[in-house]
């Protein structure tokens, strides 16, 4: 008869005045909600037990009890190094990485160039990406790079013998290289065995109507960000000259409208400087211009001076408003308890970041290729595209480092396996204050997942169905 034991990865949610609590596991995820007794059942496994003294404890027969828990991770052998167990999981999905089997999206990163001058952009936190430190020329894709970044791209969709990808126009401000987008639409049209999704991250300022018509055509879908109303925008989302955007922004969302090609939502962002000046009137906007989804996120770095409690009350108050309208409220911030609820762990296959399971990449202006395009980090090069796969290349190392449970910055997070590090990037450009940053960071990203379980918990049917996700 086999001996099992609580995993010690095993984590318990109990909000105050609730009877039932959300169990999961650290690394695994696969949550449950259950009721006191079954917290009482999981707790006698604190100290190894036989399966059949567990039976004389019991009045009633529990070995399917044990066996639910068995297979959710909850309960182990006392022996099991989980933590070898989970990177054997991922050895398949790795191969797939090697063989260039999980790639399906890939993105151009044709302007290294921008007319606004927002201070908490990543993208131009990275040393040398200041708009005023290059020539305009050296930051702009050229067509011959372009095309021969797509047709590695067509290589690697044609070798999975599939007909379909996606295709991403971002970096700084990807209009300012528009002669090159509109080749890449016209040049991917005329590949007759492959169809394409677009998309584009601008910030609209120099849209004009015949870009909106080419896009429309193309059905590209327009990600844009609005950082509250007036005031709220205007404290941070400013041109390089100091200016505000407000209003500029506002008159290509009437574009799109012209055009029978509205926006349905927008991404905002708050740091210390418009903390206070986003509230509910920003969803209010966005309700009356019909739309359905908004992504809001903190600055990744420079919101340590707020307490987290009030960053997530924030969250909070907010999703459930936002969610009332009938608008779907997202954010990086939300990912974790996403992953938790409904991500495959061992397979790579998360929200939030598709860099970490290894299924894109990012062609950078001069054609070195990243996974994402804020990333220094580079995994190979447009002249030696087989130098990112293979057991040895730079996408499958990137992947096996990222993946949950690989990360030794993260042993021990109670959100360990679902949360994987979060962004990256944020390591990267946030060199010289780490510490005091990710402190900051995890503490934030932790408290957030027991605000959503508890609320959860308590209202087990308030996970948003829209973006893909299950309930437990």
């Amino acid at each position: 008869m086999r001996v099992l034991q609580l995993s010690p990865f095993v984590q318990m949610i109990k909000a105050s005045g609730l009877k039932d609590s959300m169990v999961y596991h650290s690394l695994f995820g696969k949550p449950l909600i259950i009721n006191e007794e079954g917290v009482r059942f999981l707790n006698m496994f604190r100290e190894p037990k036989k399966e059949s003294d567990i039976s004389t404890i019991c009045s009633g027969d529990p070995s399917d009890l044990v066996e639910n828990f068995k297979q959710r991770r909850f309960l182990c052998e006392p022996d099991v190094d989980e933590r070898s167990l989970l990177r054997n999981m991922q050895g398949k999905h790795l191969r797939s990485v090697a063989e260039k089997k999980t790639i399906d999206r890939m993105g151009l990163a044709i302007s290294e160039t921008c007319n606004f001058g927002c201070k908490h952009c990543l993208h131009f936190q990275k040393e040398g990406n200041n708009p005023g430190t290059k020539n305009t020329k050296a930051l702009l894709m050229s067509w011959d790079v372009a095309r021969r970044c797509v047709d590695s791209y067509l290589s690697v969709l044609r070798n999975q013998e599939l007909r379909s990808g996606k295709i991403h126009f971002g970096n700084a401000e990807p209009l300012f290289n528009w002669k090159v987008i509109e080749k890449v639409l016209r040049y991917c049209e005329s590949q007759k065995d492959i169809s394409f999704q677009f998309t584009i991250n601008t910030n609209l300022s120099i849209l004009t109507r015949e870009m909106a018509e080419i896009l429309k055509r193309f059905k590209v879908t327009i990600a844009t960000s609005l950082d509250g109303t007036e005031q709220g925008n205007d404290a941070i989302r400013q041109t390089r000259k100091g200016e505000p955007t407000y209003h500029s922004i506002i008159e290509k969302f009437d574009l799109l409208a012209e055009i029978d090609y509205p926006l349905d939502g927008f991404s905002i962002t708050v740091t210390k400087d418009n903390f206070d000046l986003v509230d509910e009137e920003i969803v209010d906007l966005a309700a009356s211009r019909q739309m359905v989804n908004l992504a809001f996120d903190y600055d990744l770095i420079g919101l340590v001076k707020i307490p987290i409690k009030e960053r997530v009350a924030k969250l909070m108050r907010l999703r459930q408003y936002a969610n009332r309208c009938g608008i779907d409220f997202f954010g990086t911030w939300d990912s974790p308890f996403r992953n938790l609820t409904c991500g495959e762990l061992e397979t790579g296959k998360q929200f939030f970041c598709a860099a970490i399971g290894g299924h894109s990449m990012e062609f950078n202006v001069d054609g070195s290729i990243k996974v994402c395009g804020h990333s220094r980090t580079k995994v190979g090069h447009i002249d030696r595209v087989e130098e990112v796969f293979g057991e040895n290349g730079g996408l499958t190392k990137l992947v096996e480092r990222r993946l949950p449970g690989n990360d030794s910055f993260c042993y021990g997070c109670e959100i360990e396996g679902p949360c994987g590090g979060q962004c990256h990037v944020t390591r990267e450009v946030d060199e010289g204050k780490q510490a005091e940053t990710f402190k900051d960071m995890c503490s934030f990203y932790r408290e957030v997942t027991r605000a959503l379980a508890y609320e959860h918990t308590r209202f087990p049917d308030s996970l948003t169905k829209e973006r893909g996700c299950c309930s437990i």
